[in-house]
């Protein structure tokens, strides 16, 4: 409820992944909509605090920023490694063209529970000019003629922390997709803060390889992932 900034992170064991990032990220967008962050040594002590006083062996750790207060919460996370089927919409989310994880989130969930209707896992968002922008909670990369592309923040994308890496580490390249190039791809993963990398199996029906390539970038992000 209400409107402010979010962070969500994955924590294994205790430990919180990509926090720095994650911070670096908030406190940049902070600056921009004048939303007021603690210090950052407060919000360490918080979430040290936090995670000793909820464990979980696998959690996703949120970090909320609003002009009123500054919320974090630890629960269990369920981790899905299974496949993902997408399917495309031209029904674009209202903070598409935002680069700012900001809440309320009701439009992206919403296109999120759209995709759980017809028996899939996710959405492509398409812009009025056919050009791919993200999921309702995912980035993406596509493989197309052999390389691997995720869309560029100019196409109204959130910055993920995920595709960073992708793009930094395993030679995702940030180029201009459109939906004919989502029509022909070879292959695809989604990416998160939560999920990291899962293979896509289908996009609207049309199976997708899942093969070595697909294996390896999912795997290298896992790797990194689980060593910060």
């Amino acid at each position: 409820l209400g409107t402010g900034l979010f962070e969500t992170m994955r924590t294994e064991n205790g430990s919180v992944q990509f926090l720095a990032r994650h911070m670096r990220r908030v406190i940049a967008s902070a600056r921009v909509l004048k939303i007021p962050v603690p210090d950052e040594d407060l919000i360490s002590e918080a979430v040290e605090e936090l995670l000793a006083a909820t464990p979980h062996d696998l959690g996703r750790l949120r970090l909320s920023f609003s002009n009123e207060r500054f919320i974090a919460t630890h629960e269990s996370y369920s981790s899905d490694s299974n496949p993902f089927k997408v399917i495309v919409s031209q029904e674009l989310s209202s903070t598409v063209g935002r680069q700012y994880k900001v809440f309320p989130y009701s439009g992206r969930l919403g296109l999120l529970q759209e995709a759980i209707a017809v028996g899939c896992d996710e959405v492509i968002q398409i812009d009025k000019d056919d050009r791919v922008c993200e999921g309702a909670v995912s980035n993406y990369a596509f493989r197309v003629d052999g390389q691997w592309r995720t869309p560029p923040i100019t196409a109204g994308i959130l910055p993920g922390v995920i595709r960073a890496l992708a793009v930094e580490k395993c030679g995702v390249v940030v180029k201009d997709l459109s939906r004919a190039d989502v029509t022909y791809c070879e292959a695809a993963i989604v990416m998160s803060s939560l999920k990291i990398a899962i293979p896509v199996t289908s996009i609207d029906g049309r199976s997708l390889a899942i093969d070595t390539d697909v294996s390896d970038i999912c795997s290298k992000l896992r790797q990194f992932a689980t060593a910060h």
